[in-house]
């Protein structure tokens, strides 16, 4: 009896390592990379200093902005509000790539600096 079972948990054993070797995800993982989603937005307006740059988040089931602090932090805010407006449409706070597609680089002065720009 113990022979029989012994043999019972190798065969399922084998089995489950046989399986969990061939199978494939469908899609990798690197194409279907899920989106940088909020759970709450910041109210307070941030100081523009300590910021690089900004990204939309707007097809989560909370839309935001993203701001990108110069510590590499991510501060999510409501992209109604008139202080975000203010913010995304001074050129001095830039729209970042989404971070899955692009790395980003620091110049110098503390800016950021795309692939392939000047």
């Amino acid at each position: 009896m113990k022979v029989s079972v012994a043999a019972l948990f190798l065969f399922l054993l084998v089995l489950t390592m046989t399986s969990a070797f061939y199978s494939e995800p469908k899609i990798p993982e690197s194409v279907n990379s899920p989106p940088t989603c909020c759970l709450k937005h910041q109210e307070k307006p941030l100081p523009k200093k300590l910021l690089v740059g900004y990204r939309k988040a707007l097809y989560c089931t909370l839309p935001a902005i993203i701001f990108v602090t110069k510590k590499h932090r991510e501060v999510c805010a409501n992209p109604s509000d008139k202080w975000v407006q203010d913010y995304i449409n001074d050129p001095t706070v830039p729209l970042l790539p989404d971070k899955n597609l692009a790395s980003m680089t620091r110049t110098k002065k503390g800016r950021v600096q795309l692939p392939n720009s000047p």
